[in-house]
């Protein structure tokens, strides 16, 4: 597609009240700053995208007078010819306002503008209108193709997006037959991407070297299981250990015969204890029904106590929002009655019998007129002032009602809570005077029992209870047994030494093979970073080769040695943040060649801000350029 802009016509466009530009393959538009070069860049792509030149569409088109205030009843008109790959085309736009007269009113009231399209002098509905400019220029496309800083103003990953889009797919294939190191990894590749093989040889990278940090520990963790004993005394000390524990078995079974008597006896002394616990829980039962009785009557005046409390709270609260309602209604009346003298008092202006235009007096039917109307209207607001009194009136009375009311019940709740209070306190000093417990020193049963234990207690006592004797000797057979099992566990040190021993081996020959396997994963992760680096290098050589003066940068090495996604535009290494106004533009042009040569499309360009850039540095263009040049001309000045 190739698109030429051969004319457009501008009407009361922003500060642009007509202007016809003929375009050619070079134009230069020239002027001070503020004299409207921008404004025909605005118009074109308003005429086509309904935006201005850099994309937004909340921009004010239509013009202001000298206060700065926006002129109604003007018909803003943008008319464009184009060229289409040697088809003419005319595009017209223009913009009216909406003027409505309502029912009643003698004044026309703005309702938004009105958006009127045509192509080739035939009226288009704004969809349709849309959907043949979509098909003539893909808008994203175009602004790219028409501006030499509309790419290098977006975004980084924008701007990676549409390079990567312009070359086909490095495949791994490709990086391998460029250096047959990569051979290696073919195979590999089949099944998994080169990201899925650089995660799992970092996985197990980390993992051994986890594994080799903690095999020196876990060696000398097991050195220390290895024991150093005299295994000839130890065999004597267990013969001797087993003697004496088979003696104190011997006597701990005597003692047994006695202690099972004294047991019977301890059974017989806890049983009657029990019978005694039973007695005074029994006695204890009415004395606790007694007192539950009593607890409930306090916690039920506490909770009528509490409901009391909360209820005149909440009527308080009531009261006082009432208060400043019925305030507020009082304050509302005062201000009804000032207004209703000040509208009372109110008189026609002067000037309202005058016409707004050229100030003389109005005839003598179109004065009575409004003479009437000023009279209905204060009648009007004098009728509805009364209304709004009677109501507030109304209200203030309802309110002191309903506050003598809630008064009253307040009184009462008070009342209320006192009472409740009284009821706790009464209950509670019941409470106080009772016993903790039903004293039994004159019930026969109670004594009988506590007879019989005291006996139970003296045959213990006489007889001896055998059981210190007794758990002497098993303390001590413990202590025996213990010390024979450490003698046990030296004697089978052989054994166990042996067993330390080989394990000792087994982690470090791990340990050998883990050193290994490291070096492995480590060679294997740079040969994968170093295809990495080749992909990289191979997709950077094929988007810079669709450039002749600009470069770009699309990644970055980091400081851990890996590889960050960026997109820079350089030119001859410069960044271009770096470069100069006229080194930018002519960069710009660069990149546009570029795209139209890929898309096969070209487009009018605008330079903006040309007078930077000398004209022999600007470069031959496919398409139109149009030059926005400041110079001291006052008006606007279009050279062919």
């Amino acid at each position: 597609m190739n698109l030429k802009l051969k004319n457009i016509l501008i009407e009361n466009f922003k500060g642009i009240k007509q202007l016809v530009i003929d375009f050619q393959e070079r134009t230069i538009i020239s002027g001070q700053n503020a004299t409207g070069k921008t404004t025909i860049m605005d118009s074109f792509t308003w005429l086509l995208f309904n935006k201005d030149s850099e994309g937004k569409t909340d921009f004010n088109i239509r013009p202001n007078d000298g206060q700065g205030v926006p002129i109604d009843n003007l018909v803003i008109k943008i008319s464009a010819t184009l060229e289409a790959d040697g088809k003419e085309i005319v595009l017209t736009k223009t913009q009216e306002q909406n003027w409505v007269k309502k029912k009643g009113s003698e004044v026309s009231q703005f309702q938004g503008n009105i958006n009127k399209y045509e192509i080739n002098e035939i009226p288009k509905t704004e969809k349709d209108y849309k959907a043949y400019i979509d098909d003539l220029m893909n808008e994203e496309l175009f602004k790219l193709i028409t501006s030499p800083q509309a790419f290098t103003s977006l975004k980084w990953k924008d701007q990676r997006t549409i390079l990567l889009k312009l070359v086909s797919e490095v495949t791994d294939r490709d990086v391998i037959s460029s250096n047959e190191k990569f051979l290696a990894l073919s195979e590999r590749l089949k099944d998994f991407t080169v990201d899925d093989l650089t995660a799992k040889a970092k996985k197990a990278l980390k993992e051994l070297n986890k594994r080799q940090a903690e095999l020196p520990a876990r060696i000398d963790e097991a050195s220390k299981g290895l024991i150093q004993a005299d295994f000839t005394q130890s065999e004597l000390l267990k013969l001797e250990l087993e003697n004496q524990i088979r003696s104190l078995e011997e006597q701990e079974s005597n003692a047994s015969k006695a202690g099972e008597v004294i047991s019977g006896i301890n059974n017989a002394i806890m049983q009657k204890q029990f019978d005694l616990s039973d007695l005074k829980r029994k006695a204890n039962e009415k004395l606790v029904v007694q007192k539950r009785e009593i607890q409930k009557r306090i916690d039920d005046a506490n909770y009528a106590f509490s409901d009391a409390m909360r209820e005149c709270e909440r009527v308080e609260r009531e009261i006082q929002q009432k208060d400043v309602l019925l305030e507020s209604n009082r304050a509302f009346r005062e201000a009804l009655l000032k207004n209703h003298k000040e509208v009372q008092a109110m008189q026609i202006d002067s000037k309202d019998l005058c016409c707004p235009m050229c100030k003389q007096a109005l005839p003598a039917d179109q004065e009575g007129s409004k003479i009437a109307e000023f009279q209905a209207n204060k009648l009007k607001s004098l009728e509805d002032i009364v209304k709004n009194g009677k109501q507030t009136a109304s209200n203030i009375a309802t309110m002191e009602t309903e506050i003598t009311a809630l008064t009253q019940h307040l009184e009462k709740c008070k009342a209320d809570k006192i009472e409740q209070n009284k009821r706790k306190t009464a209950a509670m000093e019941e409470l106080a005077v009772l016993p903790q417990e039903v004293e039994l020193q004159d019930n026969s049963e109670y004594q009988s029992l506590l007879a019989e234990i005291e006996q139970l207690e003296n045959q213990v006592r006489e007889m001896g209870t055998g059981s210190g004797y007794i758990n002497q000797l098993r303390q001590k057979k413990e202590s025996l047994v213990l010390e024979l099992d450490k003698v046990k566990n030296i004697l089978n040190g052989k054994e166990n030494n042996q067993r330390v021993q080989d394990r000792i081996t087994e982690l470090q020959q791990e340990q050998r093979a883990t050193s290994q396997q490291i070096a492995n994963q480590e060679k294997d992760l740079f040969l994968l970073e170093e295809f990495i680096k080749a992909k990289m290098d191979l997709l950077s050589s094929r988007i810079n080769a669709k450039f002749k003066l600009v470069s770009f940068r699309l990644f970055e090495t980091q400081i851990n040695g890996g590889y960050k996604e960026t997109c820079e535009c350089l030119v001859n290494g410069v960044p271009f943040s770096s470069l100069n106004t006229g080194h930018r533009v002519v960069a710009g042009l660069d990149i546009i060649s570029a795209l139209q040569g890929i898309y096969e499309v070209t487009a009018p360009i605008f330079i903006d801000n040309a007078e930077s850039v000398n004209d022999f540095n600007i470069p031959d263009m496919d398409g139109q350029l149009i030059l926005l040049k400041v110079s001291e001309n006052n008006t606007l000045e279009v050279e062919a």
